[in-house]
């Protein structure tokens, strides 16, 4: 690896831009999306301690990933960047089966036609977590603000003023409760987040292993965990590849009342029951509708 960065490998299905724009994480830090230039920074902390920025943007069969604070990583250090930024871009997502489902419905060729479906999300799923956990009940301004308290508690960049990696379970469940409340100013979440933390860092959620289970199975394990409901739950699934759940929220009401319902405000039930003839696929084709819909 030079000074050059390297390139991540995707299939043909993928593009960059669009994974970036299916979520709202590229708006929360650690990530910052700059569109002039096309450029996703994530700001990593490495297994060896060391803050780094990761800088992407799309070109020919895949995306570009550079380090200015690190232009020569060790081997270790690459091998690291390059499993986050893989996660981060879901480039491994074989969506040739959905685009095969979505062929036999006239009014969603266009995911296939633009190339959407990938999900943007952090590296890690602790950090999914507490970022889902965060737009519980509240507006997107709230996240965004509840957001930006939680990534200063983690480990700051050593020459950019205001630059955090995301802070580790063991970091947040090291501080005292207290002390963690006043600093993110989450309300209710803050005692949701804070007991997640501790279980993560004392073992006793392993969430890497979660990383393998069914889908009934990994659904359940989230709904389990203090806080996290059918929609946070939902969430988590499917930004981890497991798309049968429907995650409703404010969001998808409003996408479905202008879109699909005269402007009418309607009832999760009805939601669900336009989007079951899906089948497997309906909670990614309910949030490609809804990102589709603040695009407009």
């Amino acid at each position: 690896m030079s000074e050059t960065g390297f390139v991540i490998p995707a299939a043909p299905q993928f593009d960059f831009e669009r994974t970036v724009l299916s979520h709202g994480w590229r708006m929360l830090p650690p990530f910052s999306w700059e569109s002039s230039s096309g450029t996703l920074t994530y700001v990593i902390q490495s297994a060896a301690g060391a803050v780094l920025r990761l800088r992407m943007r799309a070109v020919e069969g895949g995306a570009q990933v550079n380090s200015p604070d690190c232009p020569a990583p060790a081997p270790q250090e690459a091998d690291e960047m390059q499993r986050a930024v893989k996660t981060m871009l879901n480039v491994d997502w074989d969506l040739r089966q959905f685009y095969a489902a979505m062929r036999a419905h006239e009014d969603y060729k266009w995911l296939e036609a633009e190339r959407r479906g990938r999900i943007l999300i952090a590296p890690s799923l602790w950090e999914d977590l507490a970022k889902v956990l965060l737009t519980t009940n509240c507006s997107w301004a709230q996240t965004v603000n509840m957001c930006r308290q939680l990534v200063k508690l983690g480990a700051p960049h050593p020459t950019v003023a205001g630059c955090y990696a995301f802070p580790s379970a063991e970091r947040i469940a090291s501080l005292d409760f207290n002390e963690f409340a006043a600093k993110v100013r989450a309300g209710y979440r803050s005692a949701y987040l804070y007991e997640l933390a501790r279980k993560v860092a004392a073992g006793e959620v392993d969430l890497e292993a979660w990383l393998a289970l069914e889908a009934d199975d990994f659904y359940r394990a989230v709904k389990s965990l203090k806080g996290f409901g059918d929609y946070a739950a939902g969430t988590v699934a499917r930004m981890v590849g497991h798309f049968d759940k429907i995650a409703i929220d404010t969001a998808a009401h409003a996408m479905f009342a202008e879109r699909h319902n005269g402007g009418v405000k309607g009832s999760a039930a009805e939601i669900k029951a336009r989007y079951e003839r899906f089948g497997r696929w309906r909670g990614l084709v309910l949030w490609m509708d809804i990102m589709r819909h603040y695009e407009s």
